[in-house]
C-alpha cells in the first residue's frame, strides 16, 4: 500500500514539473555591458560606411566662359591654319572694337597706322624690327627677318591679321624646324624665335614666318599675346 502511494505521489510531481517547463518563459541570459574602463574593440577589417555628401557640396562651381580658353593640339599633315577670310574679318572687327575704345591715336614713327590702338605686334619689313604696342605706346622692340620676298610661296603676308593661336613649343610639320613661343596669325606663318636667326643673323630666311632672334624678349611678349585679341600688322 505505501508503494503504491510513493508511485502516485512521484507521477503527480512528474505533471507539475512538466507544467511548470511547459509554460515558463524562455530566458536569454544578459550579455553584461563592458566595463567603463575597457577600450572598445575595433576592427582592422572592418569597411567604413561612406559618409553622404550634402548636396551643395557636390555642385560642380562654374567657371565663366571667358575663363576657358581651348588648348590647341598639333596637327599631323600641316601648320595651324584658320581660314583667311574668317581671320580677316575677325582682325578689322577687332581693330575696329580698339579704335572705338582708344579714340584717335597718332602712332609712333616707323610703325603704322593700324598699331596706333589695342594689343599690336606691329612688323615692319622696312626697319626689320616687331613692335609690340599697347594703346599706341611701344612696350619692347626685337629684331626680325622674315621669308624670302621673292618667292610667292615663301613671302611673308602682309596684313593686319589676328592671333588665333599660340604655342610654347611647336615643331613645324612642313619644315621639321623648330619653333618656340609660335603665335600663328596668317595660316602655317607665325611669329616665333629662331635659334637659326639668332646664329647666323640677316644671312638666312624663313619660309615665310616672322623670326625673332631674341628668345628671351619674345617669351615675355608671349606671355603678354591673347589668343583672338591681339592683332599683328605686317607692312
Amino acid at each position: 500500500m505505501r508503494n503504491v502511494r510513493s508511485a502516485g505521489l512521484a507521477a503527480i510531481a512528474a505533471l507539475v514539473t512538466l507544467a511548470v517547463a511547459g509554460c515558463a518563459p524562455k530566458v536569454t541570459a544578459a550579455v553584461p555591458a563592458p566595463l567603463a574602463t575597457e577600450e572598445p574593440v575595433v576592427r582592422t577589417d572592418a569597411t567604413p560606411t561612406p559618409t553622404a555628401t550634402p548636396a551643395a557640396a557636390r555642385t560642380a562651381t562654374a567657371l565663366p566662359a571667358a575663363a576657358f580658353k581651348a588648348t590647341p593640339t598639333p596637327t599631323p599633315s600641316g601648320e595651324a591654319t584658320m581660314d583667311a577670310a574668317a581671320n580677316a574679318a575677325a582682325a578689322a572687327k577687332k581693330a575696329a572694337a580698339d579704335k572705338k575704345t582708344a579714340g584717335d591715336r597718332i602712332a609712333p614713327a616707323n610703325t603704322d597706322p593700324r598699331c596706333g590702338y589695342g594689343t599690336v605686334m606691329c612688323v615692319s619689313k622696312a626697319a626689320r624690327k616687331l613692335y609690340f604696342m599697347k594703346d599706341g605706346q611701344i612696350v619692347t622692340t626685337v629684331d626680325v627677318r622674315f621669308g624670302k620676298e621673292s618667292d610667292p610661296e615663301r613671302r611673308t603676308r602682309e596684313g593686319n591679321f589676328l592671333v588665333f593661336r599660340k604655342e610654347v613649343q611647336w615643331t613645324s610639320n612642313l619644315y621639321g624646324s623648330e619653333m618656340p613661343y609660335a603665335m600663328f596669325f596668317s595660316g602655317g606663318q607665325a611669329v616665333h624665335f629662331s635659334s637659326d636667326f639668332a646664329a647666323r643673323g640677316y644671312n638666312g630666311n624663313s619660309h615665310g614666318c616672322v623670326n625673332v632672334r631674341d628668345k628671351a624678349a619674345l617669351a615675355a611678349i608671349f606671355d603678354q599675346v591673347e589668343v583672338g585679341s591681339t592683332r599683328v600688322v605686317v607692312y
